[in-house]
C-alpha cells in the first residue's frame, strides 16, 4: 500500500498533512522507498496536525483539550439541562451537525434566525455546550483551527495530500498559513464486468485476489467495497471460503478487512460488564437467574475449567427454581460443590456497594474483576488480548468524567462504563498482508498494483441527496455541505470516480444485477458497463457415475445385553432402520420445559401408586380404609412422590390433580374381583431369543381364581388392538407375558375423563368388564404363541443387523432419528 507521488524533492524539514492515518502509513512507506534510510519529514493526519500545531504555539496554555468522548458527554449534558431527553441516535446526529457547522463555517446565529424550530433548538444546545467549555477552560478538536488562526504566529508552510475536497475551514486555515499541494499521478487502465448476483461478483473478486496472491504474494491488491454496512460480513465470509481462512483469527487471515464492532459487542467485554452487574446483585442478595447462569458458566471466570461440570449443574438448579430472581440461600447446598466459585461469591458479598465518585468506582471495578479472577487462568487469544487492552484504556475515561459528577451509585457507574464501551469502534490489528479490503474513503489517495471496485451501482455513484437534520436546506447549500445539492453531488461523484480510476495500475469496476437479498439494481450512469453478464465464474457440471451399495444389513450384534430393550424391539418391528439406530448409542436429551412435563407426571403417578400399593396389598385392605384414612394415605404418598420438586404453583396444581385422579382410580379398583398385589414397580431381567435387557413391572396381581394378571399404568388413551397386529406397538406387557407364567395382561388408563382397564386374559372374570371387540386378538394361549414368534423375529432381526428403511404406518411419527433416516431421500 503506497501513494502514487514523486516525493524526491521533499526532505526531513518539511511538514506533510494527510487526510487520514492510512495515508500517513502509505506516505511513510513511499517516502522510505524513494529516499532510502533518510530521516522522515513530519508526517501527520489532519487531526494530529491541529494538535501538534496548537501545542507548538501554545505550550503553556491554560485551556485543556478534551477528546471526543468527553466532548460527547458535555454535549449530552448541555442538551439534558435544557430539558431534552437524549439517546445515542440523537447525540450522533447532533455531533454530526456540529461538525458540519464548524467545518463549513456555519454560524449558529444563522440557524437561530432560520425560524425552523429544530435548527433554533440545535443552536441553543450547541451554544450551551460552548458556554460549558468556556466556563471550564476547555477546547475540542473543532475549536483548534479557529484558535490557530487567531494566534497570528508564523507557522511553517505545510505540504498537503489526500484531501478529495478541502472544507471551507481547512481552506481558510491553509490560505492564511500557506500550503503546497502534492498531486497524485493519474492513471487510467480500467475494465468493466457485469455479474448476475452480488454473491457471484464477490466470489469472482475473491478468486481473482487469490490467483494474484498465489502467483506473487508481494503484489499489493485492493478490493474496494462502497457499501461496508450492507455486505461486509457477506464479503468476509466468501473471502474466508476462497482463502481457507474460516477458522483463522483476524491476525492470521490472508487479507485485511475493516470489521470493527462497538467494544461492548465483543463477548469478552459483555461478560466483563455482566460480572460487574452480577456483583452488585450479589451484594444486595437480589440475583437475576439469567445473569447468574451467564456469569457462572463464563470461561473468563477463575476455576471454570476445573469446576465446569458442577457449575453447569448449578445452572440447572437455578433454572429449576422457576423464578426470575432469587437469593443465595436457595443455592447454598449445591454451591458447596463449586468451592472456587463459592469463595468468589462470598468475597463479593462481603464488599459494600456504596455511592462514590466515578474514579473510586473504577478502582472498585478493577478489584471486583480481580476477585472473580477475570481472564487469569485462561490464555487469551491475540484478538481477546487486544480487546481487553482497549477496554482498560477506555475505562480510564471514567476518571475524566469524574470531575463532572458528585457521588453516584454502582449501577449508575456501570451504566456509564457501558456507554463508554458503546462509543468505541474497535478492530483487532490484522496481519501485514498485501490484500486489503477497504471502503471508498479508506482507499482514497492510496495506490496499489491492482484493484477491484465492487458495487458500482447507481446507489453508490452518484450518491443520494442528504440534508442534515438540524441545518436548513438553504443554509446547507449556501455553505456547500456535501450531498445537499445535485451540483455538489455530481462534482463529488466525478472526483470519486477520478480517484478510483487512479487507485492502481490496473483497475476492475464491477456491478451485479441482483443484490444478495434478491432485489434488482442498476449500474452507475457514470460508468459504461457491457450489458452481457460475465459467466467465467460458472463451472460446467459433469455427471458422475452412481455406485450402488447394500445398506439394509450391518454386522451381527456381539454384545447381547442391551439397554431399553422394550423400545429397541418396538422400533425394530416398526422400522428396521429405527431399531438399528439404537446400536449407535446416541444420547437422549430432554427438551427444556417450564413446570412439570408429561414424562415427569408419569413418573410421579407411578411412584405415588407404588407407595400406596406397597402399604395396601389386597382389595380387602383397600375396602377397610375409611374416607379420612384413605385421604391421608393418598396425600402422604403424593407428598413423598413430589418431595424432590421445588415449591411452585405447578407443584400445587399437580398435587390437586393427582389427589382427584387417584381417588377416582381407587374407587374403580374397589369394584374389581378380589385380588392380592404380588409385586409393584419391580425391575426384572428378560431374555428374548438370547437378547437380554431389563424391564420394569408396574404391578402384578393374583386373583381369587389363581390367575396372575400384569398391569401397566398409562396416563393417556391406549388400545390393545396394536398388540395383535403384525407389529406390536406397545410390547412391554406381551414381553413380560411370554417370559413369565401369567394368565392376563392389561393397561390401566388413568385419565381425568375416565379410568379404564383394557387387556386380555385367559379367564374373562379376571379383568373388569370391557369391550368384547378385540380386533385380531386370539384367545390368551394362542396369542402368547403369536407374541412369542413376533418378538423372537424382531430380536433375531436386531441381532443380525437388519436395517432396511421400511417404516410401517406410524413409525415416522415423533421419530427422533429423522436426521439419520433416508426414507424421504
Amino acid at each position: 500500500m503506497l501513494i502514487n507521488v514523486d516525493l524526491t524533492k521533499l526532505n526531513a524539514k518539511n511538514i506533510i498533512i494527510l487526510a487520514n492515518n492510512q495515508q500517513v502509513a502509505a506516505f511513510k512507506k513511499t517516502f522510505t522507498i524513494q529516499h532510502g534510510n533518510t530521516q522522515l519529514p513530519i508526517i501527520l493526519s489532519w487531526k494530529h496536525y491541529l494538535l501538534h500545531t496548537w501545542h507548538q504555539i501554545n505550550p503553556n496554555s491554560n485551556l485543556r483539550f478534551i477528546n471526543q468522548i468527553e466532548s460527547r458527554y458535555l454535549i449530552k449534558q448541555s442538551i439534558q439541562k435544557l430539558g431534552q431527553k437524549t439517546n445515542n441516535n440523537l447525540l450522533d446526529e447532533v455531533i454530526k451537525n456540529y461538525n458540519y457547522c464548524t467545518n463549513y463555517l456555519v454560524n449558529l446565529s444563522e440557524l437561530y434566525r432560520s425560524k425552523i424550530y429544530s435548527s433554533k433548538l440545535f443552536s441553543i444546545w450547541i451554544n450551551a455546550y460552548h458556554n460549558t467549555k468556556s466556563s471550564l477552560d476547555l477546547i475540542d478538536l473543532q475549536d483548534l483551527p479557529r484558535l490557530i488562526i487567531k494566534t497570528k504566529i508564523s507557522i511553517t508552510k505545510p505540504h498537503i495530500y489526500g484531501f478529495k475536497t478541502l472544507t471551507p475551514q481547512q481552506q481558510l486555515l491553509f490560505d492564511i498559513i500557506g500550503y503546497q499541494q502534492i498531486s497524485a499521478i493519474n492513471t487510467h487502465n480500467v475494465s468493466y464486468l457485469t455479474f448476475d448476483t452480488v454473491t457471484s461478483e464477490i466470489f469472482e473478486a475473491a478468486k481473482w485476489a487469490k490467483t494474484h496472491f498465489d502467483i506473487n504474494p508481494n503484489k499489493s491488491i485492493a478490493i474496494v467495497n462502497p457499501r461496508p454496512n450492507d455486505i461486509q460480513y457477506h464479503l468476509s465470509s466468501i473471502f474466508d471460503q476462497v482463502f481457507g481462512d474460516l477458522l483463522n483469527e483476524i491476525e492470521e487471515k490472508s487479507y485485511t478487512i475493516p470489521l470493527g464492532l462497538r467494544l461492548n459487542q465483543y463477548p469478552i467485554i459483555q461478560d466483563l460488564l455482566s460480572i460487574l452487574t452480577l456483583s452488585t446483585q450479589i451484594q444486595h442478595n437480589k440475583i437475576k437467574s439469567t445473569l447468574f447462569n451467564q456469569v457462572i458458566t463464563c470461561v473468563y471466570v477463575f476455576g471454570y475449567q476445573k469446576e465446569r461440570s458442577d457449575r453447569n449443574l448449578l445452572k440447572n438448579q437455578v433454572l429449576s427454581l422457576l423464578t426470575d430472581k432469587f437469593n443465595l440461600d436457595k443455592i447454598n447446598k449445591i454451591l458447596s460443590k463449586c468451592p472456587i466459585l463459592k469463595t468468589i461469591i462470598y468475597n463479593i458479598k462481603c464488599r459494600q456497594s456504596t455511592d462514590n465518585t466515578l474514579e473510586s468506582h473504577l478502582l472498585a471495578f478493577n478489584n471486583t474483576l480481580k476477585i472473580w479472577g477475570f481472564a487469569t487462568d485462561r490464555n487469551l487469544s491475540n484478538t481477546e488480548y487486544q480487546i481487553f487492552k482497549k477496554y482498560l484504556e477506555t475505562s480510564l475515561e471514567l476518571n475524566r468524567l469524574s470531575s463532572y459528577h458528585n457521588k453516584v451509585s454502582t449501577q449508575s457507574a456501570i451504566k456509564k462504563l457501558n456507554n463508554l464501551t458503546t462509543q468505541i469502534i474497535f478492530q483487532a490489528k490484522a496481519s501485514k498482508t498485501n490484500i486489503q479490503i477497504l471502503s471508498v474513503s479508506e482507499a482514497h489517495g492510496l495506490y496499489f498494483d491492482e484493484a477491484w471496485i465492487l458495487g458500482m451501482t447507481n446507489q453508490f455513484l452518484p450518491t443520494r441527496l442528504k440534508i442534515p437534520h438540524f441545518i436548513t436546506y438553504d443554509i446547507s447549500t449556501r455553505h456547500h455541505i456535501p450531498n445537499t445539492d445535485y451540483k455538489l453531488i455530481a462534482t463529488d461523484a466525478k472526483n470519486t470516480l477520478k480517484s478510483l480510476n487512479s487507485i492502481a495500475g490496473k483497475v476492475i469496476f464491477s456491478y451485479a444485477v441482483v443484490t444478495h437479498l434478491g432485489s434488482k439494481q442498476l449500474p452507475s450512469p457514470l460508468v459504461k458497463f457491457d450489458p452481457s453478464i460475465n459467466t467465467s465464474h460458472i463451472q460446467k457440471i459433469f455427471p458422475i457415475a452412481l455406485e450402488s451399495i447394500n445398506d439394509t444389513n450391518t454386522s451381527h450384534l456381539k454384545k447381547t445385553q442391551i439397554k431399553s430393550g422394550v423400545r429397541v424391539l418396538k422400533d425394530q418391528m416398526a422400522c428396521a432402520f429405527k431399531g438399528f439406530v439404537h446400536r449407535l448409542n446416541i444420547p437422549n436429551f430432554d427438551a427444556p420445559h417450564i413446570g412439570i412435563n408429561r414424562l415427569e407426571q408419569g413418573y410421579i403417578i407411578h411412584n405415588t401408586l407404588q407407595y400406596i400399593y406397597q402399604k395396601i396389598t389386597s382389595k380387602k385392605q383397600l375396602l377397610a380404609l375409611n374416607t379420612k384414612e384413605l385421604d391421608s394415605l393418598i396425600l402422604n404418598t403424593i407428598k413423598a412422590a413430589l418431595r424432590h420438586y421445588p415449591s411452585s404453583s405447578f407443584k400445587k396444581i399437580e398435587k390437586l390433580r393427582l389427589f382427584r385422579l387417584i381417588h377416582s382410580f381407587i374407587a374403580v379398583d374397589k369394584l374389581r374381583e378380589d385380588f392380592y398385589i404380588l409385586k409393584t414397580e419391580q425391575s426384572i431381567t428378560i431374555n428374548i431369543a438370547n437378547l437380554e435387557f431389563k424391564i420394569r413391572l408396574d404391578r402384578l396381581d393374583q386373583m381369587n381364581n389363581g390367575d396372575k394378571i400384569i398391569f401397566d399404568y398409562k396416563t393417556n388413551s391406549t388400545s390393545i388392538y396394536n398388540w395383535c397386529d403384525t407389529d406390536i406397538n406397545k410390547p412391554q406387557l406381551p414381553i413380560y407375558a411370554i417370559t413369565n407364567n401369567v394368565q392376563g395382561a392389561a393397561f390401566i388408563e388413568l385419565t381425568s375423563r375416565k379410568i379404564n382397564f383394557k387387556g386380555l386374559s385367559e379367564n374373562s372374570d379376571s379383568l373388569p368388564k370391557q369391550s368384547k371387540y378385540k380386533g385380531k386378538c386370539q384367545s390368551w394361549n394362542k396369542q402368547i404363541k403369536i407374541w412369542q414368534h413376533t418378538l423372537n423375529t424382531a430380536s433375531f432381526d436386531f441381532q443380525n443387523g437388519i436395517a432396511a428403511v421400511l417404516p410401517n404406518k406410524n413409525a415416522c411419527d415423533y421419530c427422533k432419528f429423522y436426521l439419520f433416516c433416508r426414507v424421504k431421500k
